[in-house]
């Protein structure tokens, strides 16, 4: 009978990332440059004398890594590589103000004696700018504003930073309820009469209406990275046929996030390969040649 025609591989559809306990997947990743899977032999040679080689050899040990570049960056990946928890906010028709706190001082956010809220102005959400924001107060009554970015600067009314320290509104009085032109913002007077500290700061952020937000802090002291499974597809070749590579038990940690001029940012994980004891093995490998 003729020879079966021999077996290659062919690109890469994607790489999944699965909880170990329930199997289910945490993320699936499409965007895929490149997944090497390496297993490299480690051995104890046996030498001496006037020999040249070695007489015998021992394996010690195999080495097993899976290198993946991608140029995707799914939220739940990032919050298991990155050891965080991830927050996903449901659309905000009118925007949102977020993360209102003092900075330097106690004097800003106040519910009584300072500005105890900053609100998206009612009818003017479509010029929220996204971004970080400072207040800092100048007088009893009086702050400027700082934006830590120009990057929105064009939603709605287009704004220009005043300087390159970022100034964008000063002389601003809060001895009443203030909303900021072009900006969408409103600071909310406290219930009393308003005496702020000079030099005091404040920080807040603003999303502009959006259909979906995420939030990612990491580096906690509480960051945990889990042991996951992986499972890397390759491309569906033109007769139909498919290949799998699954690893039951991995760790990896970290996740490049790069800013490159015109580009697209790419990443590169190193995913470390261990035996699992209850599945008694590393991995299976799985060819399906189409009929």
């Amino acid at each position: 009978m003729p020879a079966d025609n021999p077996i290659g591989q062919f690109g890469i559809h994607s790489a999944c990332f699965y909880d170990r306990d329930t199997g289910i997947p945490i993320s699936i990743l499409k965007i895929i440059g490149e997944a090497n899977f390496d297993m490299k032999a480690d051995y104890a040679d046996l030498e001496g004398g006037s020999q040249m080689f070695s007489w015998d050899s021992e394996l010690t040990k195999i080495g097993s890594e899976i290198s993946l570049t991608g140029r995707e960056y799914e939220p739940n990946t990032m919050a298991m590589l990155m050891g965080a928890t991830l927050t996903e906010n449901a659309a905000e028709a009118t925007g949102a103000i977020d993360g209102y706190a003092n900075v330097n001082g106690s004097s800003i956010k106040n519910a009584t004696t300072g500005i105890a809220s900053v609100d998206v102005t009612g009818a003017d959400s479509a010029d929220l700018k996204e971004g970080k924001y400072i207040i800092k107060a100048t007088g009893a009554q009086a702050v400027s504003i700082y934006a830590l970015t120009d990057v929105d600067f064009a939603n709605g009314t287009d704004e220009v930073l005043d300087d390159n320290f970022g100034l964008v509104e000063t002389g601003v009085s809060v001895s009443a309820t203030a909303a900021i032109a072009n900006f969408g913002l409103t600071l909310t007077k406290g219930s009393g009469t308003v005496a702020l500290t000079i030099g005091d700061t404040a920080e807040f952020y603003v999303r502009k209406p959006n259909k979906k937000s995420y939030e990612l802090p990491f580096g906690s002291s509480s960051s945990n990275y889990q042991e996951v499974g992986v499972l890397l597809a390759g491309q569906k070749q033109a007769d139909g046929s498919i290949t799998t590579l699954e690893i039951y038990r991995a760790k990896v940690a970290g996740f490049p996030i790069s800013f490159k001029e015109k580009a697209w940012s790419e990443w590169s994980l190193t995913i470390k390969v261990n035996y699992d004891s209850t599945k008694n093995g590393v991995g299976t490998w799985r060819k399906t040649i189409a009929a």
